[in-house]
């Protein structure tokens, strides 16, 4: 069954009795384009064993199956479970485990540890589900991900971007080197979001780029000094993170970074410094 067409989705549903749950950002995509793009960024082959997050009615799950050794499928969604039932009913490389992906391990719940993960991204859970993706030692050296058009641009901008720089493109550019691969219109998915969408790959760094650096306080420290990302440093330091103003310049000043910058304005590396300089310990 090929739920990538509108149709065959649509009598899916209906057969099941389901209507697409909004609370749990279920927008499914119909857009083969679209489909092959994600799998392509993901460079699935034979030997690959992908986590996929999110699998909905199965349209991605039949595409990354096709060219991986195995595809375990976490769903949340009791209904959706028994619709995969019916749509992946002829791929026996696919496992759909019912469970939170929030609050299970993700590394173990297959055969074996994913060499890929592969997930459509609820807009109200996607900064919480990068972390589990990232933060974990055990990531892949390859994730694709399809999020907001807004969200993609916040996860790879640069100092350059301004204001779409946060802690989110610090975080993320700390253990993978994102690119935007496509954009994907709203018009894409059923029922249709209010904007566009795009698939994102992210090559994982074996080492985080903050090493030898424990990782709790780096980010913490980044996380800090974001919440207060229109002030000077010197005084966006000073807030959450805790420093006197003149303890602050300090810091920076052993960092090389001018005081009167913003965190938005600070190149990956530059942070690095300014957690050294600020004692974060070592791992």
């Amino acid at each position: 069954m090929d739920v990538a067409d509108p149709r065959a989705l649509r009598d899916a549903l209906r057969r099941h009795g389901i209507r697409p749950a909004t609370s749990l950002g279920q927008r499914f995509l119909v857009d083969r384009a679209a489909l092959a793009a994600i799998v392509d960024a993901a460079d699935i082959g034979p030997h690959d064993d992908v986590l996929e997050i999110g699998p909905g009615p199965g349209a991605l799950t039949a595409a990354l199956a096709s060219r991986a050794r195995s595809v375990t499928a976490v769903e949340i969604d009791a209904r959706m479970v028994a619709v995969l039932e019916d749509t992946l009913a002829g791929y026996d490389n696919v496992r759909v485990v019912r469970a939170d992906a929030l609050s299970v391990d993700l590394f173990v719940v297959g055969p074996r540890a994913p060499t890929r993960i592969v997930a459509n991204l609820p807009y109200q859970i996607t900064t919480p589900l990068l972390e589990r993706f990232l933060a974990d030692p055990r990531r892949p050296p390859l994730i694709a991900v399809l999020v907001q058009l807004e969200v993609a641009r916040r996860i790879c901008a640069t100092p350059r971007e301004g204001r779409e720089r946060g802690y989110l493109s610090v975080f993320v550019q700390s253990f993978a080197e994102p690119r935007i691969v496509r954009r994907v219109p709203a018009r894409a998915f059923r029922p249709p979001p209010r904007v566009d969408s795009a698939v994102v790959a992210l090559r994982t760094r074996p080492v985080s780029a903050f090493a030898p650096l424990a990782q709790e306080p780096f980010l913490r420290l980044v996380s800090d000094a974001f919440r207060h990302r229109r002030k000077q440093l010197r005084s966006a330091l000073g807030h959450e993170a805790g420093m006197e103003r003149q303890r602050a310049t300090e810091v920076l000043a052993r960092a090389g970074i001018a005081p009167e910058r913003r965190p938005e304005e600070l190149s990956l590396d530059e942070w690095v410094a300014l957690a050294a300089a600020a004692g974060v310990p070592l791992a």
